[in-house]
């Protein structure tokens, strides 16, 4: 919902603005937003996430199809190096991981 309501703040109207509520994983992200986006006729579409987990997302919506251009957010909630590092350690394991899933 903070995506949302700063999207309303800086004039996006309410009405253009959907929602995937589903997902508990990027993987479930993406497919349940690729259903919406062909639902709607939506083309492309814009990622915004951490920039740490932006490559594996990217690589998720070309697997679904998606036409996706990327914009990671300016701020992350890993701030110091210790968790920068523990996160950026979770997301190579899990961009590994996907690699071999995608595989199969």
């Amino acid at each position: 919902m903070v995506a949302r309501n700063y999207a309303i703040k800086n004039l996006v109207p309410s009405k253009d603005i959907l929602i995937e509520e589903q997902s508990r994983i990027t993987q479930e992200n993406i497919l349940y937003a690729t259903k919406i986006a062909k639902n709607n006729e939506i083309s492309s579409v814009i990622l915004v996430s951490d920039p740490l987990h932006m490559k594996r997302a990217m690589l998720m919506a070309k697997d679904y199809g998606f036409k996706a251009y990327f914009s990671p957010t300016p701020t992350s909630k890993y701030i110091t190096l210790k968790s920068k590092l523990l996160f950026l350690a979770r997301e190579v394991f899990y961009y590994i991981g996907y690699q071999i899933y995608r595989l199969l």
